[in-house]
């Protein structure tokens, strides 16, 4: 298995090929965290509450920027480590939100990856 450069903070598992796209963020007061599932909305990104439709999940921290979007890496297709995962409220996303991301080619492991696995 060939290694990721960059994990992520633990969000993806590598045991599938992710796909990393980078999305226009919508304008938000709030911080967002690395492991936010987003959904889509008016042509931006944006942070996905439990009963939304989700589309990607964020790999990076990006800070609130009311004024207007920022681009950001996310994770279009792959695993990702249901543990990391956050909502709009930046808490545990409820099963109904997680249910959903394989819908959009996201699917979910509970195990995390560390060095030991590529030995």
């Amino acid at each position: 298995m060939e290694k990721l450069e960059n994990n992520f903070e633990g969000i993806i598992s590598p045991s599938h090929p992710p796909i990393i796209g980078i999305v226009s963020l919508a304008a938000t007061a709030s911080e967002l965290k690395i492991g936010t599932v987003l959904k889509k909305s008016s042509g931006a990104y944006a942070a996905a509450g439990n009963s939304d439709t989700p589309s990607a999940i964020l790999l990076e921290n990006v800070e609130g920027h009311s004024s207007e979007a920022v681009n950001a890496r996310v994770l279009l297709h792959g695993l990702a480590v249901e543990s990391r995962l956050l909502n709009s409220s930046q808490e545990a996303p409820n099963s109904t939100l997680l249910g959903k991301l394989s819908g959009t080619g996201i699917y979910l492991t509970q195990a995390g990856w560390d060095e030991s696995n590529f030995n």
